[in-house]
């Protein structure tokens, strides 16, 4: 955690301080570092500056930039620094910058005194962290997380190294997303993250080009209660099929989340963990679905044995359209309510959530018009659930206009999800149609 000394941060990544560093007439070894930044437009006085290749922009053009800027060093690769000797003593030299940025990660979350929470799944996994952060920073807590859906190899090394991840004011939690596009991402993502408590959102098709079909899909996915630590509590969004068919892998000390209208078919050894309160348990059911919120009654049971928990019911209004946010919100107050947070404090927390944009957002135009909000990213997922919310009876007479643009990263069987949102789509009545792509 911060801060770190220069030559602490070397010792993680394995590189060489610079030869001058070493010498008594000067500090640099021994400056105290704060914070660290990618994006050399944003660098500040004494941090320390990664120069990332990205898919656009090689951050290694900006070192010099950074370094002027008042950054107190830089870490490069290796073969640039031999192109580029004149900025030697002001670097730090490893083999690749974003593998020594998930290392420095790394160490970052051996240190942590706070838990960390790591939320996957193929759609609504930004929604939950921000409905999860708002229910965990009751009272003023600080809580981290990541920034919008930063969730790669890149963005979780970022979010274990905030600056806020400081010694001397901790935060009370981090909630880290976990997103995959690639078979292998999850198990790494876990081996860095190492989560106290694991949640998966929706199980639908994601990055079909590099996983290759909705089951590899789903099978990555699930290396994130696969494969964190023994003592990490797990929450089954049970009213996802995929999860419901995985239950019996359920352990004690997990959470389930169980919709009363949509009670799956439990194998026994489930139903006997529920049963006998081994597990937590948060039965919801949606009482009201309008156009642009949902109301949502909570039954909250803790497991069996946690005295200082009791069982609660609690009526809450969820400001986003559609059942699947009133999932997403059951899914992050039962997590929220698994590290022992009362009734009250939660009520009075979720009071401050504010939407995501981009996800789902109602908004209400100067000129009248009703702008429904879902264009950060598309999948057949995401594609369903927002037809699912137009279909809503407010809005079934008033005049719609879809703006659609194509669902990317599905592989070669991305002609066939496309044409599989035709027959909803053609159930959306007073409609006009504009597609992009």
């Amino acid at each position: 955690m911060w801060p770190k000394t220069l030559s602490e941060i070397a010792r993680i990544l394995a590189s060489p301080l610079p030869a001058q560093s070493t010498t008594t007439s000067t500090p640099w070894a021994s400056a105290q570092i704060q914070s660290l930044s990618t994006d050399s437009r944003k660098v500040s006085a004494g941090e320390l500056f990664f120069a990332i290749r990205g898919e656009t922009h090689d951050g290694h053009q900006f070192v010099a930039a950074a370094l002027q800027k008042g950054a107190a060093a830089a870490v490069v690769e290796s073969q640039w620094l031999e192109s580029n000797p004149q900025w030697a003593e002001r670097c730090l030299a490893v083999k690749d910058t974003t593998l020594a940025l998930r290392q420095l990660g790394k160490a970052f979350r051996k240190e942590f005194s706070f838990p960390v929470f790591a939320v996957g799944g193929s759609n609504g996994k930004t929604t939950t962290k921000e409905m999860l952060g708002a229910l965990l920073a009751s009272n003023g807590a600080l809580v981290t997380r990541t920034y919008k859906s930063e969730n790669g190899f890149l963005g979780l090394a970022i979010t274990l190294t905030k600056e806020s991840h400081n010694k001397s004011n901790p935060p009370k939690a981090l909630i880290a997303e976990i997103g995959i596009d690639e078979v292998g991402a999850m198990s790494e993502h876990v081996a860095i993250a190492q989560p106290d408590v694991a949640l998966l959102t929706a199980l639908g098709p994601e990055h079909l080009a590099g996983l290759g079909s909705w089951d590899t899909a789903v099978e990555e996915e699930l290396l994130l209660f696969r494969k964190s630590p023994n003592n990490c509590r797990r929450v089954w969004q049970l009213s996802e099929p995929r999860l419901a068919a995985v239950a019996h892998e359920m352990r004690q000390g997990d959470v389930v989340v169980l919709d009363e209208s949509d009670t799956p078919q439990l194998d026994a050894k489930t139903l006997e963990l529920i049963h006998a309160r081994e597990v937590g348990c948060l039965l919801f059911k949606v009482l009201e679905q309008r156009a642009t919120h949902s109301v949502v009654r909570a039954q909250w049971r803790p497991q069996s044995g946690n005295a200082q928990q009791k069982d609660w019911t609690s009526q809450i209004s969820v400001p986003l359209p559609g059942i699947h946010n009133a999932r997403n919100f059951a899914l992050a107050l039962a997590t929220a309510a698994l590290t022992g947070a009362n009734q009250s404090d939660l009520e009075k927390a979720w009071q401050e959530f504010i939407p995501p944009e981009m996800r789902s957002r109602v908004v209400q135009l100067n000129s009248g018009t009703t702008l429904y909000d879902d264009c950060y990213n598309a999948s057949p997922a995401s594609m369903d659930a927002a037809f699912d919310a137009l279909l809503a009876n407010e809005w079934k007479s008033k005049h719609k206009v879809l703006i659609l643009g194509d669902m990317l990263d599905l592989g070669t069987e991305s002609k066939s999800w496309h044409l599989g949102l035709i027959p909803k789509l053609l159930k959306i009545e007073n409609s006009d149609l504009c597609l992009f792509g």
